[in-house]
């Protein structure tokens, strides 16, 4: 195997070589093109040099060919990766251990903490392995404009039409300044790994930098931004993306939404530019899937032409919403407390909403805030009745019973009775420990249930 020095490319201090940063990125760019051009993709293996150079790509397509080709059987695949390949793998893994990082850090309040991790694991039962790694669980949203200019047919979160700005007044920069602090008092370092946009394009908000300047200099970290207008103003993305990078060594993301704003993309922005700016391909033929939530599931017709296929079925619907904490809309003076879900009819954004909240002031938000944090509970209640999950089935099994679910089925050793007594939900924890008392100590009942909560395999009242 061989010895690669493989330093850091996400922070710019790494000491990472300009050749070696630019050979990485124009095989991100090679990739993204060939993610969305299913006609580059179609043609690259009869004529890959000829291929990538018609399309101006400059990667080598040969030295990379295990990164484009899965024919297992093809003899590059049976010899050592070339250079690039595994500096290329190097770098997506520093993205996947950010991206996994983000979703591990811990908040001082430790009933927010438990209910945060109840449910990262919740949602990795109910959206799968695949997803459960993706969503970041970030502790905050927030929007500063009244819906989106942009209007995407598939938006996974149902965003409204664009009704205008919440602008960077003295008024709203003071309440602004106040109801950050406040997220990083009460709620910790989720919130610092939040981000200034959900239903909306933050590059709508002519003060959205100010605003990020602002959660940066509170919170310690400059929020990541998404956008679906990559060519609106690239000379402010850019402005935008260096301050992200100075502050937080953050990805930013386009969302491209067909092969001719692709095309501008790349002729706007060099591959090296867009090292730490990642590509979400939303045209039609795309190597990528949306998410059946929101305002797709109201298009099945449109759904099918762009994804080929029918609606999914129901376990096989997702979510774009990848928040755990708060969805704080300014404009309004108003926020929920939500958490991802697959979407449902009951929740066809993809997210619960389990409570919301309306303020004037800053006190006055963070009190409405410490009441809601308040609700979330550190170990399992004692005093409410206690459901398995509406999308587990309960199974007997020989040791006695089992929870199966769409992704995963967890066991476990009990007295007949208990899973069939969960199911119906009548029950609260010391009633199932009394009623069981008899063929398992009580202690040993409630630290079952116990694990069961921690787990995120039962249904939680708010």
């Amino acid at each position: 195997m061989l010895a690669l020095d493989l330093p850091s490319l996400l922070d710019p201090d790494s000491g990472a070589t300009p050749e070696h940063r630019s050979e990485v990125a124009h095989i991100k760019r090679f990739l993204e093109w060939w993610m969305a051009d299913p006609a580059f993709r179609a043609a690259l293996p009869g004529d890959p040099v000829g291929v990538t150079r018609a399309a101006g790509l400059l990667a080598d397509p040969l030295a990379i060919r295990p990164l484009w080709e899965f024919d297992r059987q093809h003899p590059v695949h049976q010899q050592e990766p070339h250079p690039s390949v595994l500096r290329y793998r190097a770098f997506m893994r520093e993205k996947l251990a950010h991206r996994e990082q983000m979703q591990r850090v811990g908040s001082h309040h430790r009933g927010y903490q438990a209910w945060r991790q109840r449910q990262i694991r919740r949602c990795y039962g109910q959206l799968g392995p695949a997803k459960g790694d993706a969503l970041v669980h970030a502790g905050a949203a927030i929007e500063l404009c009244q819906g989106c200019s942009v209007g995407c047919w598939f938006c996974g979160i149902s965003a409204l039409k664009f009704a205008g700005i919440w602008p960077y007044s003295s008024e709203n920069a003071a309440l602004w300044k106040q109801v950050v602090e406040i997220l990083g008092q009460q709620m910790g370092e989720p919130a610092g790994r939040g981000f200034c946009y959900w239903a909306t394009d933050p590059l709508d908000n002519p003060d959205y930098e100010r605003f990020c300047a602002d959660f940066a200099e509170r919170l310690g970290h400059f929020p990541q931004t998404t956008t679906a207008q990559p060519m609106k103003d690239p000379a402010r993305f850019r402005k935008i993306h260096a301050m992200a990078r100075q502050h937080s060594h953050s990805i930013d993301r386009f969302s491209v939404l067909s092969l001719g704003m692709l095309r501008k993309v790349l002729a706007e922005y060099s591959a090296e530019e867009l090292l730490c700016v990642e590509m979400v391909m939303q045209m039609e033929g795309a190597w990528a899937s949306k998410a059946y939530a929101g305002r797709a599931r109201t298009l099945p017709e449109r759904w099918a032409k762009s994804a080929g296929q029918a609606a999914p079925d129901p376990q096989d619907t997702s979510t774009i919403a990848c928040v755990s904490g708060i969805l704080l809309r300014m404009p309004e003076r108003s926020f929920e407390w939500i958490t991802p879900c697959p979407a449902d009819e009951q929740w066809p954004n993809g997210y619960k909403v389990l409570a919301r909240h309306q303020f004037a002031e800053g006190p006055e938000f963070a009190a409405q805030l410490q009441a809601t944090l308040a609700r979330l509970p550190e170990r399992l209640p004692l005093d409410q009745k206690l459901q398995i999950r509406k999308d587990l089935r309960v199974l007997s099994s020989e040791k006695g019973f089992a929870l199966e679910g769409t992704f995963w089925r967890h066991e476990f050793a009990a007295p007949p009775g208990l899973g069939p007594l969960l199911e119906a939900g009548q029950s609260d924890p010391m009633e199932l420990a009394l009623a069981l008392e008899e063929r398992l100590p009580m202690p040993e009942t409630l630290a079952l249930l116990h694990n069961l909560f921690e787990q995120g395999l039962l249904e939680e009242t708010f």
